[in-house]
């Protein structure tokens, strides 16, 4: 932990060490937090709303920016408590940081009885933040309980590691590939490909639009990701076949979804598919689907202003023959 405070000139040398009682990984380590941690702590404080799961659907997580400073658990209300009152039960009132009055709340709670339940939460200054952010820290008390239920104040995250956060764990479901012929293909025939994004989102009820949303206090930040204009859908072969994507559309084939055009023939390639140069017991399609991905502060109707990493998703079909045609016909 790093923040420092001089008491009758001393140092609190508790301050500056790694908190015995429930200390988060990063204790000591002169951050706010640092890698998953971060992700760890965040997730006690930030709310998401839309389209989010516990993993999210990009195949690269990216790496949060570092916040000034952020909560740490430090124990629940007797722990915590009894922490805070052996380090500084001494300090005299006026103690920077609110730590008199809080090693007073301590001595409060645990004469209750039964002591409610509840969280302290100890706050680091991140070193490598502006000067000015670790201002905007100090002016937040060093010590903090949330009572069951309830979380400590808002502390100053930089809106780019809400959208991070958000991204990290936004979920867009994978497509549903179609093929003709179906669950099948024929050497030097085309198999053509269509797919499709089920269900919608659940806050622009599109199923080609996701959104989900970070909140932190007053602060909300939105990730929003939508097809991408150009190589949109880019298929996939498993088996003795070529993939075809130039001619893709955000939905497969321009051709009616089920159903090949007039003009398809031996050795005719698809606009978007496969086209089979070998027989085999066991081939396969799948169509991925890229998401331009945005963020901005508050809650969209749209893409934001500022640009995150694509995802791409990616669907599969069943295993399915390939077969010479002649063989078909008893040649």
């Amino acid at each position: 932990m790093i923040r420092r405070v001089a008491i009758a000139g001393l140092i609190l040398a508790a301050l500056i060490a790694p908190l015995p009682v429930a200390a988060p990984a990063s204790a000591g380590s002169n951050v706010g937090c640092t890698g998953s941690t971060c992700s760890v702590l965040l997730s006690s404080l930030i709310t998401l709303n839309g389209d989010w799961g516990a993993t999210g659907s990009a195949q690269v997580q990216i790496p949060l920016v570092q916040p000034p400073c952020l909560w740490q658990p430090i124990g629940d209300t007797t722990a915590g408590s009894n922490y805070i009152i052996q380090q500084f039960g001494a300090v005299p009132p006026g103690t920077p940081f609110g730590v008199y009055q809080s090693v007073q709340s301590a001595r409060t709670l645990l004469k209750d009885k039964p002591v409610p339940p509840g969280t302290w939460y100890q706050l680091p200054i991140n070193t490598a933040a502006s000067q000015a952010a670790q201002n905007t820290c100090r002016a937040l008390p060093l010590f903090a309980f949330a009572p069951l239920g309830q979380l400590p104040p808002a502390p100053p995250v930089p809106p780019r590691t809400l959208a991070g956060y958000a991204y990290n764990h936004m979920t867009i479901p994978a497509p549903t590939v179609t093929i003709n012929p179906a669950a099948k293909g024929y050497v030097n025939l085309a198999t053509y490909v269509w797919a499709t994004t089920r269900p919608q989102s659940v806050i622009t009820n599109q199923p080609n639009a996701y959104e989900v949303t970070a909140t932190l206090g007053n602060q909300t930040v939105s990730v929003w990701a939508q097809l991408a204009r150009k190589g949109t859908l880019t298929v996939g072969v498993t088996g003795p076949g070529t993939a075809y994507s130039a001619g893709c559309r955000a939905a497969g084939s321009r051709y009616r979804v089920g159903h090949v055009p007039a003009s398809s023939g031996a050795g005719t390639p698809p606009d978007c598919g496969a086209l089979w140069q070998g027989p085999t017991a066991a081939a396969s399609l799948s169509a991925t689907v890229r998401w331009t991905v945005t963020w901005g502060v508050g809650v969209l109707n749209g893409p934001g202003p500022r640009r995150l990493p694509a995802i791409a998703m990616t669907g599969r079909t069943p295993a399915f023959p390939v077969a010479e045609i002649q063989s078909i016909n008893g040649g």
